[in-house]
């Protein structure tokens, strides 16, 4: 149960994260400060930018294993993308793996820093 209270706050701040990054995005957009070239690449850094986020939350409350905390956070979210992007799209493209396998990267590194500054601070 310890371990599902974890998960689920490292996903409320991923959520929130990407709430916040997504509707600043949006906002500039229509007001035309920045284009839709900028508004595409942003989104994937918003994206990576939360999970980051998210499992670094994660890590802190992680005892040992960060890398292998980070790559169960990851694959979590890439299956909840995967299976909304099937019912939404219902298909799948080389980018969107590219997309998934970038967000795994970006989670393990997340939750390996994260477990890094919280052995940090123990000290």
């Amino acid at each position: 149960m310890n371990y599902l209270k974890k998960l689920g706050k490292a996903f409320l701040t991923t959520f929130i994260t990407l709430i916040i990054g997504i509707v600043i995005i949006t906002l500039l957009n229509y007001f035309n400060i920045i284009g839709i070239n900028i508004t595409n690449i942003s989104k994937i850094i918003i994206l990576g930018l939360s999970i980051f986020i998210g499992s670094f939350s994660l890590g802190k409350m992680s005892v040992k294993k960060g890398y292998l905390e980070g790559f169960k956070f990851g694959l979590l979210i890439t299956f909840i993308l995967f299976f909304l992007n099937l019912i939404i799209t219902k298909n799948i493209k080389i980018r969107l793996i590219i997309l998934y396998i970038i967000i795994n990267i970006t989670s393990i590194l997340g939750s390996m820093f994260g477990i890094l500054k919280s052995k940090t601070f123990d000290k």
